[in-house]
């Protein structure tokens, strides 16, 4: 049964929406990839690089094309069965929606055998494969690690005699930095916040949540999200929120939070690599201001770090010669070289391992005072908490959102909100079993 096809109106509105890019290919086009991607950042790394593929390999040539809305066009093609690209990249918070159905239904190629039988699967950090796999089969090459570090003002740390190193636990975070948030204008509200969090997004709860040893399903694909785990990881996150008035909340515009920052309101980011790159970027202002440290542990001598965001690279079913398709796939991203300017440029790790052995990741970064931000990374890189790719995931991501706003801004308890999540994502996932 084709689990794909059961709403022929939704087939036809994406159909509509891809078909300025679905196109009738010719008779062979073996020795021509078409590759997909979906950001800006992206695209001009590839622009750059894709003429070394070409020389080495005489006679082929690769069509990039930045698609908007990639995530819903990619799957219309797939539906369709036609004018899907050769290769895609795909983001973390939108594979779930291409994973519906049966294995065959499934519309990129099972890369498993190849990555063992290469013998490249150690190369890689373990967690970052698991957003591309599903019953142990692996659908996606990993382009980044995204561990989370805590970016700190360390020039106020100074001043206020705080010492980084005595904050090993949220619980240590919260005692040593209550008293950054003063109220020195009487309006009942500090004047400037150790920590920034998200009251109406769940992207820093949930990088919170995964460090804690929870999730959104388990390995078998049993809703999690309302255990004990996330409970309490919600309750604290909502603490620092309220109660204990140590986190700002998210401001709706990222130019809004990068000028709070700049006014020293901000004093604290939970930041992955990529954005450290953009405070770098968009706060010139405070260069040599900043340092980063590891995330506060849950609990003594646990996990200090997580994981925010992601991108896979992904052979379709549809492409002419899967062979070469799989060759730019490591070409683009398992090059030594083409790693080490992506990190100088983003700041993003790779998950390779033997990547990190490059000499850019020892380099002092002057916008953080010096710090060798590289070697820092890698060091957390490892531990990274791992995720489970599941079918419903996409949907339980935006429910999750709306969990989130109840419980930070008080309309629900978080118990509540996320009993009444995970009621949601349970109902959805049997509701689309019932129909098969």
């Amino acid at each position: 049964m084709n689990h794909l096809g059961k709403a022929p109106l939704i087939f036809g509105l994406l159909f509509l929406l891809a078909f300025p890019v679905i196109v009738f290919r010719g008779d062979d086009r073996s020795d021509t990839l078409e590759f997909w991607i979906f950001a800006q950042t992206h695209y001009d790394e590839f622009s750059a690089r894709i003429p070394a593929f070409e020389a080495a390999h005489p006679g082929v040539r690769v069509e990039l094309r930045l698609i908007s809305k990639l995530h819903d066009k990619l799957l219309a093609a797939f539906l369709s069965g036609i004018g899907g690209p050769d290769l895609s990249e795909v983001e973390i918070s939108s594979v779930g929606r291409f994973f519906k159905g049966t294995k065959e239904e499934i519309g990129f190629v099972d890369l498993t055998d190849r990555i063992e039988r290469e013998g490249i699967a150690d190369e890689f950090v373990q967690a970052r494969l698991a957003p591309w796999s599903l019953g142990g089969r692996v659908y996606g090459l990993p382009r980044d690690v995204h561990p989370v570090m805590l970016l700190y003002r360390h020039d106020v740390y100074e001043e206020a005699g705080i010492d980084p190193a005595s904050i090993e636990t949220w619980d240590d975070f919260v005692r040593e930095t209550r008293p950054l948030a003063r109220d020195e204008d009487g309006d009942g509200r500090p004047d400037r916040y150790p920590i920034m969090l998200s009251a109406h997004k769940p992207g820093h709860f949930w990088l919170m949540l995964l460090q804690n040893g929870g999730g959104m399903f388990d390995e078998d694909g049993g809703v999690i999200i309302d255990n004990d785990i996330a409970v309490s990881t919600l309750e604290f996150y909502c603490s620092l929120l309220n109660e204990a008035q140590l986190a700002i909340p998210e401001f709706s515009q990222d130019p809004a939070s990068y000028a709070a920052m700049k006014e020293n309101v901000i004093l604290g980011v939970l930041a992955p690599d990529w954005y450290i790159s953009f405070v770098r970027r968009f706060v010139p202002e405070l260069e040599g201001k900043w340092r980063a440290m590891p995330l506060p542990a849950w609990r003594e001598g646990e996990r200090r770090t997580s994981t925010w965001g992601g991108t896979m690279i992904a052979v379709t079913k549809q492409a002419e010669n899967p062979d070469l398709a799989w060759e730019f796939a490591k070409f683009a991203y398992m090059d030594d070289e083409a790693l080490a300017n992506r990190y100088r440029k983003t700041f993003i790790i790779p998950p390779i391992r033997s990547a990190w052995s490059n000499p850019v990741y020892g380099e002092s970064e002057a916008y953080l005072d010096g710090q060798v931000l590289g070697r820092s990374l890698t060091e957390l890189a490892p531990d990274i908490p791992g995720f489970h790719l599941n079918p419903y995931w996409a949907e339980a991501n935006d429910l999750l959102r709306q969990a989130v706003y109840e419980a930070a801004n008080g309309i629900r308890t978080p118990a509540d909100a996320l009993s009444h999540l995970a009621e949601q994502v349970r109902a959805l996932r049997d509701n689309t079993a019932e129909t098969e």
